[in-house]
């Protein structure tokens, strides 16, 4: 029974050892870096009055810099000029559920960060920021901030979900936000996209609080929006 029990705790004592000893592996390629290259748009097909063009991709030669062959087109953004008003083209919905960067942010499940480079101070304390969603239908609504507002979408099977939709602003910083019950991949499968306005100066005889009660078609005139 002695021996027995020796032989176990010898064997046990083996294999602890064994286990202790053993090499680690070796490392891993290196990732891929994502880039995003910012150029100046000039006035034509895709922002009427010029703009800023935002171009992504993967740096496949980690050089630290997005050419042309590394440009992942179907993500290409604008951020266009208007008649005293910026906007960027329609993005499409992607939202994740990243870690939030403000307070505000905290109270929404998902989130989608968006160029915001004509985002300036100014504009943050003297002028207005205004965000529209369109759906697939081409039915375009107005995106409150404080997320009052619910939307009644359909996703690519039928199924109908609601959600209700803000944003968040500081200088240089743009985020769509999203508060619902369903996942994320019902609300960025949807087909649905956004767009935002940024507005310096307000217009004559007009306040914050009328522009932000015009319909997207008024703003859009007033402003020589084109999509």
């Amino acid at each position: 029974m002695k021996m027995k029990i020796f032989s176990l705790m010898f064997l046990c004592s083996t294999t602890l050892i064994l286990f202790s000893c053993s090499k680690d592996g070796s490392n891993g390629k290196d990732g891929k870096t994502a880039l995003t290259r910012t150029t100046k748009e000039p006035a034509g097909a895709n922002c009427t009055y010029g703009g800023t063009k935002f171009e992504t991709g993967i740096d496949a030669n980690n050089n630290g810099t997005l050419e042309d062959n590394e440009v992942t087109t179907t993500q290409t953004k604008y951020v266009c000029s208007g008649a005293g008003a910026i906007y960027s083209s329609w993005i499409k919905v992607n939202v994740s559920d990243t870690a939030k960067k403000l307070d505000e942010e905290q109270i929404f499940n998902y989130k989608q960060l968006l160029p915001a480079t004509a985002l300036t101070a100014d504009i943050v304390n003297k002028g207005i920021v205004l965000m529209y969603y369109k759906n697939r239908n081409g039915v375009i609504v107005s995106v409150d901030k404080d997320y009052e507002n619910q939307i009644r979408e359909t996703d690519t099977t039928g199924g109908v979900f609601y959600f209700s939709p803000g944003f968040v602003f500081k200088e240089n910083y743009l985020s769509y936000l999203v508060t619902s019950w369903y996942n994320k991949d019902q609300i960025n499968g949807s087909g649905s996209a956004i767009r935002y306005v940024l507005i310096p100066g307000m217009v004559q005889g007009r306040s914050i609080t009328d522009l932000k009660k015009l319909p997207y078609t008024e703003i859009a005139k007033l402003y020589n929006i084109t999509d």
